[in-house]
């Protein structure tokens, strides 16, 4: 985790700052004024370590041709060692000026060191969340999850938390990610996927803990790509459309992963492999049927595997379904 660069300079009488921190493949910047609430902060995703090293270095270039020098920066946060988990979260969620009362974290029957707080709104039935903690190191680190009300089921987390449970050091070994099978099938889910702080952001409101809370949640095989680059995993769990995870009752979001050259009187062009949702490829396919004949459209599926589409080639949906849903599709 980088520390802080700072960089400042004097505009109409007063400090602009700006700062920038690299944390993996992530660049964190704010910028603002001192004194001033005025500013802002943002988080980008880059591919990979070495295109945000890069990406550090592009706008600190263009920070210093707008006149701004470098000044002493800050360490990374790297919070309280000693701060337990759930102490932290209670304390911070408490808001009497407002209604919140400190949250009861409870323990959960047939489960060391796991505890859940319920947040249930009586005037919004279904509305509410369950918010599960299994603690690790004494309390001082955690894996966290959250399940909407209206989708949440008793039987259903405890299958969950059979697995769980075993594999909660895991997102701590210096991985952004891991994709295991679980024990048994919990409903539809036959998957789980664990991120580390840094990807799933599980405390990035609480920074005495940010570092040493993790995400799990359950998937559909589909959901996740066998192979994928964190920068992948960021954009389907915290990008546009992205997974709501909470929902334990919700349908199939599968890896749609696409590059296309449609061409014609209004050409649509992205040579790298991104991430969309569905509704984008079945939207390119009409235009893909109806362009020059040297376009194309290509799918990746979670498995890895392509399927390259073209005027003369293209694809029922029914046979795109068992490409982007089937762990193994017919041939």
């Amino acid at each position: 985790m980088g520390n802080w660069r700072r960089f400042e300079r004097v505009q109409d009488g007063a400090c602009e700052f700006w700062q920038i921190r690299q944390e993996g493949i992530r660049c964190h910047i704010s910028w603002g004024r001192d004194g001033s609430r005025r500013g802002g902060s943002t988080t980008v995703a880059l591919l990979d370590e070495r295109h945000a090293k890069s990406q550090v270095e592009k706008k600190i270039r263009g920070q210093l041709r707008k006149g701004f020098l470098e000044v002493a920066g800050l360490p990374a946060p790297i919070g309280d060692p000693d701060a337990l988990v759930v102490e932290t979260i209670a304390d911070a969620e408490a808001k009497p000026a407002y209604g919140l009362p400190r949250p009861q974290y409870r323990p959960v029957e047939g489960f060391r060191d796991v505890v859940c707080h319920a947040r249930i709104y009586p005037e919004s039935p279904g509305r509410g969340f369950y918010h599960y903690l299994v603690l690790r190191d004494e309390g001082r680190s955690a894996l966290a999850f959250n399940v909407r009300e209206s989708s949440h089921r008793p039987e259903a987390v405890a299958g969950f938390l059979e697995t769980v449970v075993t594999v909660r050091d895991l997102p701590f070994g210096g991985r952004s990610h891991h994709k295991i099978a679980l024990a048994r099938p919990v409903g539809p889910f036959s998957h789980a996927l664990l991120c580390s702080p840094a990807l799933g952001q599980a405390a990035v409101g609480y920074p005495t803990i940010a570092a040493r809370v993790a995400t799990a949640f359950p998937i559909y095989d589909c959901e996740i790509g066998d192979a994928d680059a964190e920068v992948f995993v960021d954009a389907r769990i915290s990008g546009h459309g992205a997974l709501p995870y909470s929902d334990w009752a919700r349908r199939p979001h599968p890896v749609v992963d696409l590059r296309f050259d449609i061409q014609g009187p209004y050409p649509e062009r992205d040579r790298t492999f991104k991430v969309y949702q569905r509704v984008r490829l079945d939207a390119l396919l009409p235009k893909l049927a109806a362009a020059a004949p040297d376009s194309w459209l290509e799918v990746r599926s979670f498995r890895g595997e392509l399927r390259r589409l073209t005027p003369t080639n293209l694809a029922a949906p029914s046979d795109l379904d068992r490409f982007l849903l089937d762990s193994h599709p017919a041939t």
